[in-house]
């Protein structure tokens, strides 16, 4: 954070020189149908979150509790409308545990309906792929009003992937999906997608994160949004995971934050998503954790190979 922003530049170009050539995505060897099947409604209330905790560690949330909030996202005729609706909470299967997370819907090239969500979400490392996954945008109590959308392919960041020391920084994942019953159908005529930029630096900024958090307080059943200013980085660099402040919990992970451009606590239409839930560290009950995706880095990359 004390070094020059240019300084913090070159450190982002170096990065996304080296960035490590992405593995091809893993492609569903089930149908539509046969993913879908396999949720029925006894094996998504059974699932459990998908959580990523570190044991120690952190800075402090810092800023006053008053500028910062949590808060049920208002519904609207008993349904999610509008950006809401594009949210959406993620099923998979990891290792033959059942878990879930959150996602959204992003835009994407022409007939592509991609979900962006956490890196944990789509895999445990090369060869621990998440399969059955599935996405159900505006899901509440249950309902699953936009239908459900299950991967064609799904892949991850080789830093994720690696589960090196600095996998925290890549902890992006990304699926492409065809909607059940419809496979002809995209989000671009229905849900509506949002926007993706990279390379963003959210110094001096407020975010919005969502999520269906779904452990401790939280049940999983309905979205959450956080509203909060960017903190600080992870440790001291442009590049580390950033940090704002949030309670939200296991469930929550990979759904997206957007910048808050107009600073209404709402992630509204055109204002695009920076980063995901990743993680939080066990002495800090009111903080969220998010990978800064560099321009050029691997989120990019990643984008670029499922767009």
């Amino acid at each position: 954070m004390r070094a020059t922003f240019s300084a913090l530049l070159a450190v982002v170009l170096t990065a996304a020189a080296v960035t490590p050539a992405a593995a091809a995505p893993i492609k569903n060897p089930k149908s539509p149908q046969e993913t879908s099947s396999y949720w029925s409604s006894e094996r998504m209330k059974a699932a459990k979150p998908r959580d990523r905790a570190r044991p120690s560690g952190g800075g402090g949330g810092g800023g006053a509790s008053a500028d910062w909030s949590r808060f049920a996202v208002p519904l609207a005729g008993g349904a999610y409308a509008g950006e809401d609706r594009k949210n959406g909470k993620v099923f998979m299967t990891i290792d033959g545990g059942n878990y879930v997370c959150s996602g959204t819907a992003v835009d994407a090239g022409a007939a592509i309906n991609l979900v962006w969500t956490a890196g944990h979400c789509v895999t445990n490392g090369t060869g621990h792929e998440a399969t059955n996954l599935m996405f159900v945008p505006g899901y509440y109590k249950g309902l699953e009003p936009n239908g459900r959308w299950t991967f064609t392919q799904l892949d991850s960041t080789p830093g994720w992937e690696a589960q090196g020391a600095d996998r925290f920084r890549n902890d992006v994942g990304a699926a492409r999906v065809v909607k059940v019953g419809s496979t002809g159908t995209t989000f671009t005529g229905t849900i509506g997608t949002r926007p993706i930029v990279f390379g963003q630096n959210p110094t001096g900024e407020r975010l919005v994160s969502y999520g269906y958090p779904a452990a401790g307080k939280f049940n999983g059943s309905q979205q959450y949004a956080c509203a909060s200013p960017f903190r600080r980085w992870d440790t001291a660099t442009l590049l580390d995971p950033m940090q704002i402040s949030c309670d939200m919990t296991g469930g929550s992970s990979g759904g997206g934050w957007f910048l808050d451009r107009n600073d209404n606590s709402a992630g509204d239409a055109g204002e695009p998503l920076v980063s995901v839930n990743s993680y939080g560290y066990s002495t800090e009950k009111t903080t969220m954790y998010g990978p800064y995706m560099a321009s050029g880095g691997q989120a990019q990359a990643l984008y670029g190979l499922l767009d």
